[in-house]
């Protein structure tokens, strides 16, 4: 007698470690698909517990529902009821108790249980007993694994140590056919914004206009992989040149987009329309007709006659570029508001003359606004001091020298990123 005991428990041993590793090999048997995980998980369960139905339900904590998303050995009419309200449901006391590691719950005959939501549809089925064991990953409830049988059946503590051993080794491998479906996806996600970055790169331009006695250079980083500042050169009629940078609020690609509309929206009114206050009005109203009111872009916009040396320019709200002059710093402050704010916002022009000797920086507050560990910003004195020891560099080694001071002055103890653009101007003799 003893030893048919102990041959009885032998083989109940041999089934759990054989159905263990047969959990265990789902995962790569099924290629990290989850659905298919799952739909292997209940036929195994069923044919280890030799029981005549399995499902598995996961837990959508959003909407409060256990989520049926795998069956053996249930019709498809049973499969197709309505949602269980887990709070008004027989898994009620896993959820409430997922801090105990969720609560087992056994019905010895479902047609005498109020728990039981869908009652009808379970006798049509012909289940009679139940026994239902908590998905548990890092101490909380993600789901259930439950076995069905057609005739009463009281589970024992060989069943259901079986069916608690099936489901840890079920939600180990759930967790982990998440983890790979997370990591495919944000490897999709990187590989849409590597796309976008590509096509954000081309937005900037790719030469720069040639012009008898002025250098120019300009440069963007964005802070992600891609940002919201964007520069531009556009070419007009009667030997005149717009040159524009903008600085978009937010980051990413929220920026991403609107730093796209508001470029477009420049370069469409700027080589239609002859007055800069009605261009820079014209963008602003365009944008506010698919903005939010937080959505706003400074912008410095300015004409350059390239044969004048004439500059005409509106600063949005851009902090004001540089112009260095003979030792004078001029800051270029007329215009408005930044763009997308409010409808049919007026903005004031000016018009000065490029002077031999000039140096002119536009730039984004990427740059003055960097902190150092003691959230003190880099701010616009260093910026002009920077320039002035640099100034008889040319535009795109004074970017360089600008860009590596203001890396190296930020704290990499302080959590800050933005977007960093600037375009500089130098005037040499006609």
């Amino acid at each position: 007698m003893q030893s048919d005991q102990t041959t009885h428990k032998f083989e109940a041993i041999q089934e759990q470690l054989s159905a263990i590793d047969s959990v265990s090999n789902l995962l790569t048997s099924a290629n990290f698909d989850l659905d298919s995980l799952l739909e292997d998980i209940v036929e195994v369960t069923a044919r280890t517990l030799e029981v005549s139905g399995c499902s598995l339900r996961l837990y959508d904590q959003s909407r409060g529902e256990m989520v049926l998303r795998a069956v053996y050995g249930l019709s498809e009419e049973y499969q197709e009821k309505g949602p269980i309200r887990a709070e008004e449901s027989i898994y009620q006391e896993m959820i409430q108790n997922r801090e105990e590691g969720g609560r087992i719950v056994e019905i010895g005959d479902v047609s005498q249980d109020s728990r039981v939501q869908y009652l009808r549809e379970a006798l049509e089925e012909g289940i009679r007993s139940m026994l239902s064991i908590p998905l548990l990953r890092n101490g909380t409830v993600i789901g259930a694994l439950s076995v069905y049988t057609r005739t009463p059946h009281n589970f024992d503590e060989e069943e259901i140590r079986a069916l608690k051993i099936l489901a840890n080794q079920a939600a180990a491998a759930i967790g982990i056919a998440r983890l790979h479906r997370d990591l495919m996806h944000l490897e999709h996600i990187e590989q849409e914004l590597q796309i976008a970055a590509d096509i954000q790169s081309r937005f900037m331009p790719s030469t720069v206009p040639e012009i008898e006695g002025i250098e120019l250079a300009g440069w963007n980083r964005a802070c992600r992989e891609v940002g919201g500042d964007f520069y531009d050169y556009i070419e007009l009629p009667e030997d005149n040149l717009g040159i524009a940078l903008g600085d978009v609020s937010g980051k990413g690609m929220p920026a991403a987009l609107l730093m796209t509309a508001v470029r477009t929206s420049l370069r469409v009114q700027a080589e239609n329309i002859y007055s800069m206050s009605e261009v820079m009005k014209r963008v602003n109203n365009a944008l506010l007709k698919d903005t939010n009111l937080e959505e706003f872009t400074t912008l410095f916009y300015a004409v350059l006659n390239t044969t004048s040396w004439r500059m005409t320019y509106i600063n949005a709200g851009h902090n004001p570029p540089l112009l260095f002059r003979d030792g004078e710093i001029i800051r270029l402050r007329t215009g408005g508001i930044p763009v997308g704010l409010f409808r049919n916002a007026d903005y004031n022009q000016e018009t000065l003359d490029i002077l031999p000797g000039d140096l002119l920086i536009i730039y984004s507050d990427g740059f003055s606004e960097a902190p150092n560990r003691h959230w003190e910003e880099f701010g616009e004195d260093r910026i002009i001091d920077l320039i002035r020891s640099n100034r008889e560099l040319p535009p795109a080694d004074i970017i360089r020298e600008l860009d590596e001071a203001v890396s190296d002055f930020i704290s990499p103890q302080v959590d800050y990123s933005d977007d960093r653009t600037v375009v500089i101007l130098k005037a040499h003799k006609r």
